[in-house]
């Protein structure tokens, strides 16, 4: 099982470095020094990794002869990639210049820590094969117990910088970048949670040293690394897909009002397909067919058609029920405006049920912007709209008062077109 969870680790950081490989090699010039610390960064933690899992480490100490190496390599790794990740964050805060002078003092700390751990090891001579316990196992020996508190402190001091330096970055992204900052902060977490690994063995190795019993914390440590993957993952390359993620939901949202609208309008385009049936869309695509925003437009379309046929006029006694109906109620411009067009579609087509020529005094024009008449947004606004009122009580009663409310075998053929 845990030679599973690095193995699985190691190839998620490998999926990282082939995407910021694949940035480097599109980026511009100017923007590759940025990029270069993350791609080193995943090259120190994948074989980091691979040699934590036991099968991979201890083949490893066997093949060279050298009991525990692999140990003192996943170390050197980390500093590396403590180094690394502190290098892109200069490159990304700072000035080219400013940012090569704070590296070179990071690359030169590093290089003094991996010199002083490997002569500690190499003074330690470690003769036991200790790949799963080592912190537990050497927390006592001469030059190993230094080793350990050198490396843990270290990393643990170079993982708090980078959590430092990403939570500056991302209070600095311009507020057009959302998801650099969404990575940066995410980047943050999931260094925090490899830093518990540190914290771990050190307070194994060092309550070891007052006969505390916690081996089982620094056997436990390591793992807390692979849960740090998933996350550090996704807060570096989300900046690249994330956008995508912001497009889809946009999609779905335009989908889902489209869908939305698409029912409202329903009521009107059931009442108004008796003018001419024939003149319905039949859809010649499956995207005509099951894109809701395809449908709408078409039931637009439809509708509009249809009251061109039917030619809707300006009935002067509905248009006086409306004036009176909403003075009595209170209703707002836009309400009137609806209530008024939807009363008149409704006169029409009773009148246009009994064979009586509509008393027109004029068209039905609207009253909106011009923009908003020609434009397909306006268009189904206001359709929406007069749908809405086309069923409402207010509309029924206008028609009730100016003597278009149905009769008997009116209603029965208005229902049995519902049904239909």
């Amino acid at each position: 099982m845990a030679d599973a969870q690095y193995l699985l680790s190691a190839c998620g950081v490998l999926v990282l470095l082939a995407h910021k490989y694949r940035a480097y090699r599109q980026a511009p010039p100017e923007h590759r020094p940025a990029l270069l610390p993350i791609c080193l960064a995943c090259v120190t933690a994948a074989p980091a990794f691979l040699l934590l899992a036991p099968a991979v480490g201890v083949g490893v100490d066997r093949l060279t002869g050298v009991p525990n190496l692999s140990v003192l390599l996943v170390y050197g790794c980390g500093v590396a990639f403590v180094g690394a990740n502190q290098a892109m964050l200069l490159h990304w805060r700072h000035p080219v210049a400013r940012a090569r002078r704070a590296t070179r003092r990071v690359a030169a700390a590093c290089a003094l820590v991996l010199a002083v751990m490997v002569a500690l090891f190499a003074l330690g001579a470690p003769r036991e094969e200790h790949h799963d316990d080592f912190p537990t196992a050497f927390a006592d020996a001469p030059y190993l117990a230094e080793l350990l508190v050198l490396y843990h402190v270290a990393y643990l001091v170079g993982l708090l910088n980078v959590v430092r330096l990403c939570r500056r970055s991302a209070d600095g992204t311009p507020a057009d970048r959302p998801w650099l900052r969404r990575g940066l902060r995410l980047n943050a977490l999931g260094v925090l949670i490899g830093s518990v690994y540190a914290v771990l063995v050190l307070v194994a190795v060092v309550g070891s040293w007052f006969g505390a019993e916690m081996d089982a914390w620094g056997v436990a440590a390591p793992w807390s690394l692979t849960l740090a993957v998933p996350v550090v993952v996704v807060g570096a390359s989300i900046a690249a897909w994330g956008p995508r993620l912001t497009a889809a939901r946009e999609r779905l949202d335009r989908a889902w009002e489209a869908f939305r609208d698409y029912r409202r309008l329903r009521p009107l385009w059931r009442a108004l397909r008796v003018v001419d049936p024939a003149m319905r869309h039949v859809p010649a695509t499956p995207r005509e067919r099951f894109d809701p925003e395809h449908r709408l437009f078409w039931r637009v379309i439809e509708i509009n058609d249809w009251l061109h046929r039917l030619r809707v006029g300006r009935d002067p006694v509905v248009a006086g029920a409306v004036e009176r109906r909403a003075a009595a109620l209170g209703l707002g411009e836009e309400e009137v405006r609806a209530v008024a067009e939807a009363a008149q579609v409704g006169a029409a087509l009773v009148a246009r049920a009994r064979g009586v020529p509509v008393a027109d005094d004029g068209p039905a024009g609207h009253d909106g912007p011009p923009q908003a008449r020609h434009a397909f947004a306006g268009e189904r606004a206001r359709l929406v709209s007069v749908a809405g009122a086309f069923t409402g009580p207010v509309v029924a009663d206008v028609l009730a008062e100016a003597g278009f409310g149905p009769s008997g075998g009116e209603r029965d053929a208005v229902r049995a077109r519902a049904r239909a």
